[in-house]
């Protein structure tokens, strides 16, 4: 009867120790979403114009406080952690933790950079309170201390500078030049003289050179028409010889002489030789010709 009564208390610490726990869970995660809330709520309305480092630096802290309270323990790590394929706890936290990254906040904070800068430009924004209508004279040095300080830490972070600051400076700069209209550019006439003489001359030297080569290809072109001209004449007749080089046209050349009744004889001979293969004419040959004769 003892053991059943033992028994049965610790299953009800132990399940009231479960239930103590999973509420201990349920009020970190909503201690969780609370501060989730209120850096989401700082972040927006501290938007325009950019302050969400600064303004929301205890927000982020506490949101980043809860959240690793409730990571480190372990009943809840195993309720709320890994356990579907969205994670939604840990997910909610890194967009959140990625927006004060992407703003590079943490710089904001490492050698009093913010401090600086906001001392620099109420000194910029009080001269311009002060000096209504001659911001441009009286106000440059303030303006040129801001802009040089605010390069020099572009420069050493590599461009990796707190976003309160980016917007402010961007703002700074925007109201000096475009609204003020204090940002003069010199004007350099020289440099503009000698452009200008360039572009007006490159159009005279393109066709200048253009003219020039086709000049050439078209002399070029003639005299190759004119070698191929003298290579198509027959090498035989000279184009500069006189008629009486020409080859005679009268009329013993052009007719064959007809053998005469006389002559026959002498030109049956003249094909039996040649039917004799070349050999020598015989003395019978000799004696039938003398005696024809």
């Amino acid at each position: 009867m003892y053991n059943l009564f033992a028994l049965t208390l610790l299953l009800l610490g132990w399940n009231i120790s479960g239930t103590l726990a999973d509420e201990h869970c349920h009020k970190l995660l909503r201690e969780l979403a609370q501060n989730q809330s209120a850096f989401v709520y700082c972040s927006t309305v501290h938007s325009v114009p950019v302050n969400v480092c600064i303004a929301c630096e205890v927000a982020f802290s506490d949101m980043q406080t809860r959240y690793l309270i409730l990571r480190e323990n372990k009943n809840c790590t195993n309720d709320y952690f890994d356990k579907d394929r969205i994670n939604l706890v840990s997910t909610m936290q890194s967009i959140l933790a990625g927006l004060w990254a992407k703003a590079y906040c943490d710089d904001c904070f490492n050698s009093n950079n913010s401090y600086v800068f906001d001392l620099k430009k109420q000194n910029f924004l009080d001269c311009l309170k002060d000096n209504k209508g001659q911001e441009c004279v009286s106000c440059l040095n303030d303006y040129i201390n801001l802009n040089s300080f605010y390069v020099s830490l572009d420069k050493n972070n590599d461009g990796k500078v707190c976003y309160d600051l980016q917007d402010a400076m961007n703002r700074t700069r925007a109201h000096w030049s475009k609204e003020l209209g204090c940002c003069h550019r010199e004007f350099d006439k020289l440099l503009f003289v000698v452009v200008c003489s360039i572009v007006a001359i490159l159009p005279l030297v393109f066709y200048g050179t253009t003219f020039a080569l086709t000049k050439r290809q078209e002399r070029n072109h003639g005299i190759l028409i004119e070698d191929a001209y003298n290579n198509r004449l027959p090498r035989s007749i000279n184009p500069n010889s006189s008629v009486a080089d020409l080859p005679s046209t009268s009329s013993t050349a052009t007719c064959p002489r007809v053998p005469t009744p006389k002559n026959k004889f002498n030109a049956d001979d003249d094909v039996t030789s040649s039917d004799d293969s070349d050999s020598e004419a015989t003395p019978t040959s000799i004696k039938k010709f003398n005696k024809s004769e």
